[in-house]
This record gives C-alpha cells, structure tokens and sequence, in this order.
C-alpha cells in the first residue's frame, strides 16, 4: 500500500473532522483548517490484512450427511439446490448459507 503523501490535519492520527464545518479538532492544536499541519503529524498505521475463514457448504443448515458413510464425513447434499453427494467442506456456501445450531448435550 502506498503512504499518503497529502500530509495534512485531515488524515492525521490526533485530528477529529468535525461534522458542522469541516474543520479538524486537533488534540495538540485546537480547531484547525483541514489543510493546516504541524509538526506533530502522524499517519494512521497502515491496515492489516485479516484472513476471514470463507463459509463452507458444510457448516449450512441445509447440508444433509450421507449417514451410510459414517458419522463423521463431510459428503453429503445440499436440501436446496443439489442431487448428488459432494464433499461440503471443499464447497463455498451459497447465498442461502444459515449457519447450523449446535447443540451440546450433557449427560
């Protein structure tokens, strides 16, 4: 990513815009033009990038278990949309995707 070269009050750290006039309500300066800078300039760290888990077809209420393979398979079918088995757990979830109830039973 690049670094903002427009160092300016509008994209600092300490710099609040405020909503009446567009101003910038500077932590260390007071209420500033959003085009002023002073020294104490700082940029905003620079974004990390999250790695989100995608949905899988799987973990979906309407993802049926193929039980004749056992009780911990991921083959199944999909109630909505599908005819033959598949592996759920390579396939992303569709638009439908309702995440699945768990419920923990204790004895």
């Amino acid at each position: 990513m690049k670094k903002n070269s427009n160092k300016s009050c509008k994209n600092c750290m300490r710099g609040i815009k405020i909503k009446v006039n567009n101003d910038i309500l500077c932590r260390e300066k007071g209420v500033v033009s959003p085009d002023y800078i002073c020294s104490r300039y700082k940029s905003f760290p620079e974004p990390k990038i999250l790695i989100v888990e995608e949905n899988k077809c799987f973990y979906c209420e309407n993802f049926i278990t193929d039980a004749s393979l056992g009780n911990n398979t991921s083959i199944g079918l999909c109630r909505l949309f599908s005819v033959r088995n598949f592996d759920g757990k390579k396939k992303k979830a569709c638009s439908k995707f309702i995440k699945k109830q768990t419920i923990e039973i204790s004895t």
